[in-house]
């Protein structure tokens, strides 16, 4: 059986995600535009922070450093020589052993309630109208999700859908299947990631194509034959797939949320 998520969730962004949480970089844009290729395209897989969910990934940065102070950069240098993060965000750690690791990165030690609050400060929102455009694009594709996230960004995600929007079961309504790293155990840039995402979701690379804010998770994309478009982060998706001319006729939606 596909592995066809519908229940809880979180976030969590792409690539190597301390890259991410402790330095906010810019980036050219790169990937493909695909107009040519438009009419091959079944399957859509998006990445999921910054490129349908806005973040501030700078955030959790910003709380750390309030909270450690002059300790800060010997903690984050701790945290990284343990891989923290990305066994974290591939299920090698559970929430008690990330959350211990963290209180416990320097001294004094900082209480969990801090770490988590500091670690959800990344989260900004999804607006109403890209719950609108996925239910768009069902009409004509198959839509995946694929995003590196934790357990922590996916509990927060969850509780936001149903307190925001009213929604219980998002990924249902929005998505043919939702593949998280924490949950697969595998991330992206890996090749592996892309690989198991279509062979569990059945689907052809060369009908598909993925959009990621990340150049590298784009170029891992296109490396196992999918076509990896770059999304600027700050820039709506829909403009993308508009001018990529893969949006189905607007008139034939509807939305209930």
């Amino acid at each position: 059986m596909p592995y066809l998520r519908f229940a809880s969730q979180t976030f969590t962004n792409g690539g190597n995600h301390i890259d991410h949480i402790f330095t906010r970089r810019s980036f050219n844009e790169g990937g493909k535009h695909i107009d040519h290729i438009k009419h091959m395209i079944r399957n859509i897989i998006f990445d999921f922070g910054n490129v349908l969910f806005d973040l501030d990934l700078a955030a959790f940065e910003r709380e750390m450093k309030i909270l450690l102070g002059e300790n800060f950069i010997a903690a984050r240098e701790k945290l990284l020589r343990e891989r923290v993060f990305e066994l974290y965000e591939t299920g090698g750690l559970s929430t008690d052993e990330f959350v211990e690791k963290l209180c416990q990165a320097s001294e004094p030690a900082l209480a969990p309630e801090q770490v988590i609050a500091a670690w959800n400060a990344i989260f900004i929102g999804m607006p109403k109208h890209r719950f609108e455009l996925l239910i768009r694009l069902r009409q004509r594709y198959k839509v995946f999700l694929l995003s590196n996230i934790n357990d922590l960004h996916e509990r927060w995600i969850v509780d936001y859908m149903l307190r925001e929007h009213g929604l219980v079961e998002y990924e249902s309504l929005h998505f043919d299947g939702v593949y998280f790293s924490h949950l697969i155990r595998l991330r992206k840039p890996t090749r592996e990631a892309f690989e198991y995402v279509l062979a569990d979701a059945e689907i052809l690379p060369e009908q598909t194509v993925f959009f990621d804010d990340l150049p590298e998770n784009v170029e891992a994309a296109n490396q196992v034959g999918i076509q990896g478009v770059w999304h600027e982060p700050g820039t709506e998706i829909e403009e993308r797939l508009a001018g990529m001319r893969l949006l189905p006729p607007f008139e034939s939606a509807h939305q209930q949320v």
